[in-house]
């Protein structure tokens, strides 16, 4: 029997090293860069090349083989199944609720039977649902991905897209006659650019608009627009009212992100930023009188420097929330006509432990949510007397959320979330101290999950610095060494790993496994300092936080390596791509979803220059040290022993150009010797993931769990 055993270990390991030769295809032709005096060799250059043939038939290869591949393995329906089940017992599938200061009601719901996203409205919170948009009326494979009705409910803007491509175009409807404006606004990114900003009196909004969004062109993304829009005119009649040529007197990057915004409806104040990929951008404000003169006289209000995330306008005072002088945050309030960012008054100190996650303004005062680690959530309400309490909300969350109408109301709806229940939605009654669950918006409890054991802890990185590590299983999990340890971890752009329920946690735990997330710097979790922590220069914590825990799930005993999964998507595919190549022997699986891994040429892709001020750029001496060390292409080592890998890519991605995770890919099967396949499937209709469809989403969630459970050696998902 044993050598029966063997017999199929060595076959197996012949197919998969057959396998790789298949994959290997592509020649290399080394390319020789030059900076600040070092030479660098990138065999895989011409790749970048994504309108090549050769290129484009070496996608569709690695996808048909991948896709042949992950179909051979036993038990992957297994895992289809489940998430379809699950879908099913959502019985509202409601997303993007927005609701107007007169108590109307917005939202996305998807409907059963036909699985298309629909718009719906209810006047009030007892209203009646009424259908108000059927995506099939406008146009065919069509998704509603953005909405943002006016002030008073009477108009609605709605983004649509097709092919998970985000950018696409807005139409506008008019609620009273269920139709739509004539004018269809073309080349936006509703999505990602700020969205629709309605004037206060409801005639139209401001919004983006992107000159070239074809990413071939080298003016990709660069040089947007705000744009101000008066219903029933055409796109063509829009006036230019705030970018880098129409107001030459700002400062602006070509990459820069331009804004125009209303804070609500009844300010007399108008506000406009220079952003980019980082959530701090210089501010400006103006009178909302003057937006229809030739010139508008904008007023510095604040700089990025000043570290403010949000904030809110009371009469003519600001109210904001900063990281200035508070690595943990802050909420200060300062006069928006003589403003003193130096010396404000504080509402609300900072914590050393908690981090203020979010706030917003009622009538009553300011509600506020601390959280420790990212994972452990309280509400607050600072009064009017400037007292603060604490509001003790009706389920121990791990993240929670709070909306409303603004200080000129009392309504207050709060949103919480843990590893165990999503979506709890409540209206909070501030005289009768009550929540009301909103149960038509609630997600419904996971029985998947009613025996899970969750633990927060910290450990200690290779620095001695403590990094939150939250780890779930189920009761009755034995911690003898030999359990399947599936790791997430994102690390980048001050993004939090906040406690949620998603498909992998789910499907993970129900195969018996251990789940786990590793809170790396670079995120948010211990706030601003905590995101400095892993950027640029001191980017490599991110990856090493990650191997210090996997260390630990394995000296105590949770796991061994030959059984440990690590999955991450986007700007985390830098620390998954480090961690693998810095500690090969650490890890059994890596899942990467579109992931960026040659961050030397992150700046030359589209939305590269945007995406340089998070990561760094080759033409300073220094930030290009940083970039070499986090380009886990660059460290690919030939004859390394790698961990088995599965990567995916979008052609249609705005954000995480195809050819990142490709070259990752073509270098690794050349170069690994450790006989564990190397996949890459690419999306040829799809971009970066946001506005895929839940069956694309269920069986992408099946491909990368059954892969890994397969490698981790999961005796029911094996191939066939």
């Amino acid at each position: 029997m044993k050598i029966f055993y063997l017999k199929i270990v060595l076959l197996s390991l012949l197919l998969i090293q057959c396998d790789n030769k298949k994959n290997k295809s592509l020649p290399e032709k080394d390319v020789i860069d030059t900076y600040f005096n070092e030479e660098i060799t990138d065999s895989y250059r011409y790749m970048e090349n994504v309108s090549d043939t050769i290129i484009l038939k070496w996608y569709k290869k690695q996808t048909e083989l991948t896709k042949n591949k992950i179909a051979k393995i036993s038990n992957r329906k297994k895992l289809i199944e489940l998430q379809k089940e699950i879908e099913k017992r959502d019985t509202n599938n409601i997303s993007l609720l927005t609701i107007t200061e007169n108590d109307k009601y917005f939202y996305l719901k998807k409907n059963k039977k036909t699985k298309l996203i629909q718009l719906i409205y209810k006047d009030g919170l007892k209203g009646e649902e009424k259908i108000l948009l059927n995506p099939k009326e406008i146009k065919e494979e069509v998704t509603i991905n953005y909405i943002n009705p006016s002030w008073n409910g009477t108009n609605i803007a709605i983004g649509i897209t097709k092919n998970d491509l985000e950018i696409g175009e807005i139409i506008v409807l008019d609620i009273l006659n269920k139709k739509l404006y004539k004018e269809t606004l073309k080349k936006c990114w509703p999505t990602a650019l700020g969205g629709v900003r309605w004037l206060p009196d409801n005639s139209g909004f401001t919004y983006e608009y992107i000159p070239e969004i074809n990413k071939s062109s080298q003016n990709y993304l660069l040089h947007v627009k705000t744009l101000l829009h008066k219903l029933g005119e055409n796109q063509k009649e829009d006036k230019i009212i705030f970018s880098k040529e129409n107001n030459p007197e700002i400062k602006f990057g070509e990459e820069d992100f331009p804004e125009v915004s209303f804070k609500k409806g009844k300010s007399q104040y108008m506000f406009a930023s220079v952003l980019g990929v980082n959530d701090y951008g210089d501010f400006y404000y103006a009178k909302n009188k003057t937006i229809n003169s030739k010139k508008i006289e904008w007023k510095k209000l604040f700089k990025a420097k000043d570290l403010v995330l949000n904030f809110y306008i009371e009469g003519d005072n600001i109210i904001y929330l900063t990281a200035k002088g508070a690595e943990n945050f802050k909420i200060c309030k300062t006069s928006l006509l003589q403003p003193n960012f130096k010396n404000p008054e504080e509402l609300v100190t900072e914590n050393s432990e908690f981090v203020i996650t979010d706030f917003t303004l009622t009538k009553e005062g300011v509600y506020f949510v601390r959280t420790k680690n990212g994972v452990e959530a309280k509400l607050y309400l600072v009064k009017t007397n400037k007292q603060i309490v604490e509001i003790g909300i009706p389920k121990k969350s791990g993240y929670i959320t709070v909306q409303s109408k603004g200080s000129d109301y009392s309504d207050l709806w709060v949103k919480t979330e843990s590893w165990v229940f999503e979506n709890k939605y409540y209206s909070y009654n501030y005289k009768k101290d009550e929540f009301i669950e909103q149960e038509y918006l609630s997600k419904p409890e996971y029985k998947e999950l009613e025996n899970a054991i969750i633990k927060e802890i910290e450990i200690t990185s290779h620095d001695g610095v403590k990094v939150p590590l939250s780890i779930i299983y189920n009761k009755g999990t034995k911690l003898n060494g030999k359990n399947r340890v599936l790791i997430h971890v994102y690390g980048a752009l001050g993004i939090s790993l906040n406690p949620s329920v998603d498909n992998y946690l789910l499907n993970w735990i129900n195969e018996g496994g251990v789940y786990a997330i590793a809170h790396v710097r670079g995120g948010g979790e211990k706030g601003n300092d905590w995101y400095k922590g892993g950027f640029k220069k001191t980017k490599p914590n991110s990856w090493k936080d990650l191997i210090s825990c996997t260390e630990y799930l394995i000296e105590n005993k949770y796991t061994t390596s030959d059984k440990v999964a690590i999955s991450s998507g986007s700007g985390g595919g830098i620390v998954i791509g480090r961690a693998i190549t810095e500690r090969p022997d650490l890890f059994a699986v890596a899942l990467v979803r579109v992931g960026i891994f040659n961050t030397l040429r992150s700046e030359f892709a589209p939305n590269g220059k945007n995406l340089s001020k998070e990561f760094g750029t080759v033409k300073d001496s220094l930030e290009y040290k940083y970039l070499l060390e986090m380009d886990a292409y660059q460290y690919i080592n030939k004859g390394e022993k790698y961990p088995a890998i599965y990567l995916t890519g979008g052609i249609n991605d705005s954000r995480v150009v195809v050819w990142q995770p490709a070259k990752f890919a073509a270098k690794m099967q050349t170069a690994t010797t450790s006989n564990k396949p190397v996949l890459l499937s690419v999306d040829f209709e799809g971009g970066h993931g946001y506005d895929a469809t839940s069956d694309k989403k269920i069986i992408e969630t099946a491909n990368l769990l059954s892969f890994a459970l397969w490698q981790t050696g999961h005796p029911e998902f094996q191939e066939q």
